[in-house]
Order: C-alpha cells, then sequence, then structure tokens
C-alpha cells in the first residue's frame, strides 16, 4: 500500500506491505469499503488499522482510491518479486511473501463463471423481463428482486439467451472438432447449423436446409422448452438460405449481442494463434446471423472483444477501449460507440444507478443492452450487486442480466458467485460442460481416443 497525500511533502510517498483481514463493502452502490489491514513492517500497534475508501479506478491487480474524508490517495499492489528484493532481507521476505494474496480464478473456472454468471442473471431477469421497475418494486420491495422467482413453471429457469448461448458454443466447438478431424473448417456453417439444431428444439425448421439433430446437445431435453423465443431469431433462422452471411433484415435487437460470449471463451483458447481482429469478425458474425443491422451484429463484435481481452489481463476500461478501437473501423458503428461512451461516462457520474440505466434505454435494442451491461459492470463492486443493478430497470432484463453475468463471471471466477442462485440455476451441469470443453478444446487432435467428445460434438 502506497499512500500520497499533500501532508507528506511534494517528494515523499509513504508505502507499507500490508496483509489484508477484512473488506466491508458499503452494500449501496457508492463504490466505498472498510479496508482493515495489517502492517507487515511495523507490527507494534497498527494491527487492526481501518480505512475507509472510496474506490476511483481498480483492475486484477491494483486498486486506487482515496481516503475518505482525507486529501490521502491510497494505491494498492499485489507485492511482486520485484519490489520485495528491492525493499527487504532475505529473512523478511520469507515472511512477507506468506502474505501475498493466492493466485486468482484459473483460466477454466473463469469460462465456467462467464456461462453460469450469463445464465444467472438470465434466470434472474426471466421473471422480470416484461416488467417495469416500478411494477418490480411494487412485487418485491424497494430493494427490487433479488432472488430466482417463479418463471416457466419454477425457479432458476433459463430463457432463450442461455440456450442460444449454448447453442454457439456448440457451433464453435464443432467447428473445431471438424477442423480437427477434416483439416478444414468453417466457422459460419458450424454456428449456423448449431442455431437451426435450436430452432428445432423451438419446433420449427428452415425451409432451405435439412438440419442436422445429432450431437450431445440436441438431445438435453431441458434445452427444447420455449421460453419467449425472438421473434427476429426464429424468422430469420426459418428464413436462412444455407449460405452464412448477415441477415436480410434491418433488426437490431439484443437477440445477437446476448449469445456470443463464447466467441470470446474459445477464441482465447487459442491465444497464441489468434488476432483480436479474429475474434471481432466471428462476434459479429454470430449476431449477423440474425440481426442485419449494424447496431445487433456490431455489438456481438464488441462483446466478444471484451471477454477475449478480459481474460488476457486487461482490466474493464481497457478492454472496452480495444473493443472501441475496432468498432470505429466498421461502418454504421456510430449507435454502438455511442452508447458505450454513454455507459463509461455514466458509470463515472454521481447519478443514481436506476436513474443512470434509464438514460442508456431499456435493452430491448442490441446496443443498449450492451451499455447497460457493461455500466453495471463497471460500477458494481460484487458480482451480486452487478446481477442485481442488471435486472431492476424497465426493459429486458433476462438480456441485460445476461451479458452481465458474463463479463462479471469471467472478471470475477465462480467464487464470487452467490450459491443461493448458483445451485438451484436449470441445466448447470451442462452449462458447466460446454464451458469446460470451450477451455479444453485447444488440446484437441485427430489422434484422440476419447469417443465420447467425438460424439458430443461430430465435426461432419
Amino acid at each position: 500500500m502506497e499512500l500520497i497525500s499533500p501532508e507528506f511533502g511534494p517528494d515523499i510517498r509513504r508505502y507499507s506491505p500490508i496483509r489484508v483481514d477484512r473488506v466491508a463493502l458499503a452494500g449501496n452502490g457508492s463504490r466505498r469499503f472498510d479496508l482493515s489491514f495489517f502492517h507487515a513492517a511495523y507490527p507494534e500497534g497498527v494491527q487492526d488499522k481501518v480505512y475507509s475508501i472510496q474506490t476511483i479506478q481498480r483492475s486484477d491487480h491494483f486498486l486506487i482510491g482515496q481516503v475518505v474524508d482525507t486529501q490521502r490517495l491510497v494505491f494498492f499492489l499485489t507485492l511482486s518479486d520485484t519490489w520485495l528484493n528491492q525493499h527487504f532481507d532475505d529473512y523478511s521476505l520469507n515472511y512477507l511473501r506468506g502474505l501475498q494474496k493466492t493466485s486468482g480464478p484459473d483460466p477454466q473456472d473463469r469460462y465456467i463463471a462467464c456461462l453460469f454468471g450469463g445464465a444467472i442473471g438470465d434466470a434472474l431477469g426471466a421473471s422480470v423481463e416484461f416488467m417495469s421497475r416500478d411494477e418490480i418494486i411494487d412485487r418485491f420491495g424497494p430493494a427490487g428482486i433479488r432472488d430466482y422467482a417463479e418463471a416457466y413453471g419454477g425457479k432458476g429457469k433459463i430463457t432463450d439467451d442461455t440456450q442460444m448461448t449454448l447453442f454457439t458454443a456448440e457451433g464453435l466447438l464443432r467447428g473445431q472438432m471438424r477442423g480437427v478431424s477434416k483439416g478444414v473448417t468453417d466457422f459460419g456453417h458450424t454456428v449456423a447449423n448449431a442455431y437451426l439444431r435450436w430452432l428445432a428444439t423451438q419446433g420449427y425448421d428452415s425451409g432451405a436446409v435439412k438440419t442436422d439433430r445429432d450431437g450431445w446437445l440436441f438431445q438435453q431435453r431441458g434445452l427444447h422448452n420455449k421460453r419467449a423465443p425472438g421473434m427476429t431469431c426464429l424468422s430469420a433462422l426459418r428464413d436462412y438460405s444455407g449460405l452464412p452471411g448477415i441477415a436480410g433484415n434491418d433488426s437490431k435487437g439484443c437477440g445477437g449481442v446476448m449469445r456470443v460470449a463464447p466467441v470470446g471463451l474459445f477464441w482465447w483458447s487459442f491465444k497464441r494463434n489468434v488476432d483480436v481482429h479474429r475474434v471481432f469478425e466471428d462476434g459479429c458474425m454470430c449476431a449477423g446471423l440474425t440481426h442485419g443491422h449494424p447496431s445487433g451484429y456490431l455489438t456481438g463484435g464488441a462483446l466478444s472483444v471484451v471477454i477475449f481481452e478480459l481474460l488476457n489481463g486487461q482490466t474493464l476500461p481497457e478492454a472496452l477501449d480495444t473493443a472501441k478501437a475496432l468498432l470505429v473501423t466498421q461502418l454504421g458503428h456510430e449507435e454502438a460507440l455511442t452508447a458505450l461512451d454513454k455507459a463509461i461516462e455514466l458509470s463515472q457520474s454521481e447519478i443514481p444507478h436506476d436513474i443512470a440505466i434509464r438514460e442508456l434505454g431499456e435493452g430491448w435494442a442490441a446496443e443498449e443492452a450492451l451499455a447497460i451491461s457493461v455500466y453495471c459492470a463497471l460500477v458494481s463492486e460484487t458480482f451480486e450487486q452487478g446481477i442485481v443493478l442488471a435486472v431492476n430497470h424497465d426493459g429486458d432484463s433476462d438480456s441485460t442480466g445476461t451479458i452481465a453475468g458474463n463479463i462479471l463471471g469471467v472478471m470475477l471466477g465462480t467464487g464470487a458467485i452467490p450459491k443461493r442462485w448458483l445451485e438451484p440455476l436449470e441445466l448447470r451441469e451442462v452449462i458447466e460442460a460446454v464451458a469446460s470443453d470451450l477451455w479444453t478444446c485447444q488440446k484437441w487432435d485427430s489422434f484422440m481416443d476419447d469417443d465420447r467428445l467425438w460424439d458430443r460434438y461430430p465435426g461432419c
């Protein structure tokens, strides 16, 4: 921890290695917390120090804040070997290294948390999707909905958002299996065919393309439930010609962007051989198969890049900068870019969250859904706070809950997800299996003797 303040003089900075004993969040969205800590360098008399911190900026590796009611800026950084070697002798190092934080969640855990998070946001928002914020508060109280409510015959039930997310993953995984077995693949075809299998689970067929109803995912009977599927997705897939490309409609509904998180996960498994441009393009491709307006598919590219770059170690603001840099190179990017910039601006303001979200829209349009979700992830101090914010508003609560859950999940890992939300989640085992396969597919090769995987994702 380093303290910077006029009281120390212009040339002095105060620093100490500390052990964090307790963090108590304000819990009101103020981005404040009380930090109880132990000064390792000065154990006498400062073993129970408490600072109230107002967060200014944070990432996985550092946090900058202000000590409340003072002029002190405080900088927290995970102790590195370089810093320790510069400041302490060998005897002290053995002690101080024992105080360092354990490493964050491993990549596979973050993959699982990404899909779990999306499904949880989906399930929490499912029962209030068509309610106004006032109606939500009237039913659930001033804090809004915070636990699963009855929807689609039970609690913790997913909707078409999670269904289509899983089929996005299946299309990518079957594309990978085809590449492994045949040496060539076309992810546009394999993802489109996966969406046609989802269409079949809803009781429809494409008029021009025969749908292969094979593979493990199609056999999951829980995915054959109709959960208010988007009309644009249904109509675009029923009219699909068999040639992947941008849909012929002018829809910018959020049904494209809400399902593309697996693109970022999938390509990060092969990050050494993948440029972020490919991630953006495939995110656009997946969303564009059903949504033809630029805002309907460019947001898919942006979200895919955000997921990819969060796994790459970028902070959320940094990942958004990368996504926006790619976004501005595309025709028709203006709406999506404006929405993201507004979300970032509002996240840095003192405007109450419910009013800020109302300014961003209702989430039915893709750029609004992405902006609301990004805002919730930027201002939240915990996974739970972010998801609650993302579903308690006028509009498409399950889709904004899904996208916010994807982002927060990949940022924070499964350990941040409340058990009361995870345990009753519908198809939890299926979601976890698909997420794990997105991680392990990097190791697939043509000499695999795992028949289970070949049957799971036939690459024909």
